[in-house]
């Protein structure tokens, strides 16, 4: 079973590599699945036993980072994710893969981080939540987006 995954995982980097090669050549609507897959060394019948479309693989990409994120740092409360030092590790999170976080904004893809964010967050907390807990999280979610592409994205431009 692990050597299935690592296989999996190795697909997905491929494409990850693939789609930041292609768009940095073209946008992100011009790129083709069967471009994509070729540029990945994978077959278009692998893609697609993964993922309906561009759109859904670039979700997934954005998925599987929050939730390696949220696998370093363990916090119990919405509160706890404001704190200096948590935001800090946002960013020095963001330095080690900008590629991807400006390539997603090079494509006009940004909206998906927050939407996914919102979800992958939402996810974290599965209790019902009060109405002032809510705005804390999509308070939270905004503050990071905002850090990400109008913050960090502009830095690096």
């Amino acid at each position: 079973m692990q050597k299935r995954a690592e296989e999996k995982q190795v697909i997905f980097s491929s494409l990850k590599e693939a789609l930041l090669q292609l768009l940095a050549q073209k946008s992100f609507e011009k790129i083709t699945i069967s471009q994509l897959v070729t540029t990945a060394g994978v077959a278009r019948s692998t893609f697609y036993r993964h993922f309906t479309d561009k759109l859904d693989f670039v979700r997934f990409l954005i998925q599987q980072e929050l939730t390696a994120f949220d696998q370093q740092y363990h916090l119990q409360t919405i509160k706890e994710r404001f704190q200096k030092e948590y935001m800090r590790e946002v960013w020095r999170y963001l330095l080690r893969d900008q590629r991807a976080v400006l390539g997603l904004e090079r494509a006009g893809l940004s909206y998906l981080y927050l939407e996914e964010l919102n979800q992958h967050l939402l996810t974290l907390y599965p209790y019902t939540m009060t109405t002032e807990e809510q705005i804390e999280l999509f308070g939270l979610a905004g503050a990071q987006y905002n850090i990400i592409f109008n913050l960090f994205v502009k830095k690096r431009h």
